[in-house]
């Protein structure tokens, strides 16, 4: 999946509508509250790319920082971008690919069966784009010419947008699912 792709709102299935409690709209925002962890992440590596076009962080900075980003340390101890991190907010979370999708698909609502679909497809795109930057971020620390800061900016960029557009969508379509359905973030 491209990143233009991975952005492409007309694209992504719907969900169906749900009629939520107070306490039911709890477990989409626990998600939410998940996800603005990996955006301070991503937040803080733009920080350290600005420093460095700026002069005042090195280049060699670049490569641990993206390796080191938990949605990457994730993908690669447990082949996803939530992992551990996931694991910690509460015992009762395991890793969306293994734990919040399933139990939302035992539910048999084909529509959002199908948003699931997109969104595992989703996760194998933004794979492959924290290791582009990540492959990019260690071609900088070899040599820091401008051309590869500019890759590494250029697969920062990316990386962003697809990041903030998949939570926003993932949070829309499946937060009120995780509520009505009881399944516990």
């Amino acid at each position: 999946m491209t990143p233009e792709e991975l952005e492409d709102d007309a694209a992504r299935p719907r969900a169906p509508e749900f009629a939520l409690t107070p306490f039911q709209e709890l477990n989409g925002k626990g998600l939410a509250a998940i996800h603005r962890w990996y955006l301070r992440d991503l937040s803080a590596v733009g920080a350290l790319m600005g420093d460095i076009r700026a002069g005042l962080a090195q280049p060699g900075e670049l490569a641990p920082a993206v390796r080191g980003m938990p949605m990457a340390r994730n993908l690669a101890l447990f082949g996803t971008a939530c992992g551990q991190q996931c694991r910690a907010i509460t015992t009762h979370h395991q890793i969306e690919d293994f734990h919040l999708y399933p139990a939302l698909e035992r539910q048999g609502n084909s529509g959002l069966n199908a948003v699931l679909t997109r969104l595992r497809a989703e996760h194998r795109g933004l794979e492959v784009l924290i290791e582009t930057l990540a492959a990019a971020a260690d071609a900088l620390a070899e040599d820091p010419a401008p051309a590869r800061f500019d890759a590494c900016a250029a697969g920062f960029a990316a990386l962003d947008r697809a990041v903030r557009s998949h939570f926003r969508y993932e949070e829309d379509e499946i937060g009120p699912a995780l509520g009505y359905y009881e399944v516990r973030v």
